[in-house]
């Protein structure tokens, strides 16, 4: 059989990616008690393709994704991406994989138990070096501080999201990124709470009010701090309670 994509292609003009998008597939990744799980994940993975060739083998992006049916790391999507290269004789290979991790929260009064859905995204690249962005969306709670300072000092609160993104050296785990947004906005997000466990909330945000500016300065303090970070970007926006609009902010830097 004659396979078309095989054949030279006259016209000279290379394409920087082709391959396949939104292909869900099993994946391994760390559960909310730590120990392995399998997720479904959502995965594009592309190659780059040489200027006389007509086209590329579809084939063979999920044969080297089912060959690599290892934990969603570094390692393994490097491992990935350089088999991707090989059968595909292509000089660069990127994988990008989305998925839902579910962080443990715990009622801060009741010690009611639940899990917290946090998005995450990891976008790999391989040409002459190896790159890596993490980035994780996390729900958060802020508190204005302008309205505590109205007369009546109501305070009104909004949930938002926070978006981490870090190229990292060594490890850096999805839940300290969402760990680092707890500790920046005005109070965490918690699927269960009891009546005491929203009070608690509450008064935590009072004490801890955060404009959207703040919010996204004090994560970028805390990432300009870690020896690991050498790019980050940060975005947040919040879903305005008060306002027929929503409010966003964003830092972005290479150390």
């Amino acid at each position: 059989m004659v396979r078309i994509q095989d054949r030279p292609d006259a016209r000279g003009i290379p394409i920087d990616w082709v391959g396949i998008t939104n292909l869900v597939y099993p994946a391994e990744i760390e559960g909310p008690d730590g120990s392995p799980v399998e997720v479904p994940a959502t995965f594009d993975l592309l190659v780059n393709l040489a200027p006389d060739a007509r086209g590329t083998h579809m084939s063979r992006f999920v044969e080297a994704l089912e060959a690599h049916r290892s934990p969603v790391t570094p390692k393994g999507l490097r491992a990935l991406l350089e088999t991707l290269r090989d059968r595909l004789g292509s000089d660069a290979a990127r994988a990008r994989t989305e998925y839902t991790a579910f962080v443990p929260r715990e009622g801060p009064v009741s010690k009611g138990r639940s899990v917290l859905a946090c998005d995450v995204v990891l976008e790999a690249t391989l040409r002459e070096s190896f790159d890596l962005v993490l980035a994780v969306t996390v729900p958060v709670m802020t508190l204005c501080p302008c309205s505590i300072e109205t007369p009546g000092g109501a305070g009104h609160s909004q949930r938002g999201v926070a978006s981490v993104a870090v190229r990292f050296d060594g490890v850096v785990a999805v839940r300290e990124i969402v760990d680092l947004v707890d500790d920046c906005g005005s109070a965490p997000v918690y699927p269960l709470l009891k009546r005491d466990d929203e009070r608690e909330v509450l008064d935590h945000a009072r004490r801890h009010p955060v404009l959207i500016e703040d919010l996204v300065r004090n994560i970028a303090e805390r990432l300009d701090s870690d020896v690991r970070i050498h790019w980050y970007r940060v975005e947040a926006e919040n879903n305005e309670s008060t306002h027929d609009h929503d409010a966003y902010a964003a830092i972005e830097r290479e150390r």
